[in-house]
């Protein structure tokens, strides 16, 4: 079990990067608005201090672009599920008249459940408890991410019962490989905003250009961890292995 855990979360970070030139518009979604936003950020002067970036924060002038690149990463976490499941049957990933819908929207539709309780509870019982609230809501429904990784791989064999019943253990791998790839990027992408906190024009433009690729490599990496850590329920059952090596 530790040697198939092992492979799978290697296979993650091979295919996190592999998928940047079998299918370079997927971590494009998100890198194209985050570059544009670094390109205003530096024009309003964000970076020339720590008092002049708690100016500018709330600039429209990058807030349109954060919204836009938040919208960004989510569609490319979509499409890399989407790639590496189409991949795995033989089928284009950008046809998406080869999605299951029936899981994909059940999925969708927990997830939205799932974090309305914490949502509507705020004004009541504070932003930190409803912030562990949603915590915890959001592991007592890790099988529905089975569901959102079958639904966009194409998968119509997994049911509701199915994801609840035998979806854990897959459920518990992609939470592990979401953890173990999402942290160290994330914590580089922060790093990169504070190295440019007061630097030279040119490193300012160099972390910038850097940082907008960590934030696709995020994004590929996520959704690779998304549909690995569900590959395991079909394993479990006794079919191939559907991870593209191609």
């Amino acid at each position: 079990m530790i040697r198939n855990l092992l492979q799978d979360f290697l296979a993650v970070l091979r295919d996190g990067f592999r998928i940047w030139w079998l299918a370079a518009l997927v971590p494009l979604l998100v890198v194209v608005p985050e570059a544009i936003q670094h390109v205003a950020e530096i024009r309003i002067g964000m970076f020339e201090s720590r008092d002049m970036a708690r100016a500018v924060a709330d600039d429209p002038r990058r807030m349109v672009w954060g919204y836009l690149k938040i919208a960004g990463l989510v569609l490319a976490i979509l499409a890399t599920v989407r790639f590496w499941g189409a991949a795995a049957r033989g089928e284009r990933w950008w046809d998406l008249r080869r999605l299951a819908w029936r899981p994909l929207a059940l999925g969708l539709a927990g997830s939205a459940l799932a974090a309305l309780p914490s949502l509507l509870l705020q004004p009541l019982i504070g932003e930190e408890r409803s912030g562990w609230l949603d915590m915890l809501l959001t592991l007592a429904t890790l099988p529905i991410f089975t569901l959102i990784a079958a639904g966009l791989a194409g998968d119509r064999t997994l049911t509701l019962r199915r994801a609840i019943t035998q979806g854990w253990l897959p459920a518990l791998r992609i939470l592990l490989f979401l953890v173990l790839t999402w942290a160290p990027l994330a914590l580089l992408h922060a790093y990169n905003h504070r190295w440019a906190m007061g630097a030279a024009d040119p490193l300012v433009w160099l972390l910038m250009t850097f940082d907008a690729l960590v934030v696709g490599l995020l994004a590929t990496m996520a959704g690779t961890a998304i549909h690995h850590g569900y590959a395991a329920l079909n394993r479990e059952h006794g079919e191939p292995r559907p991870i593209a090596s191609e």
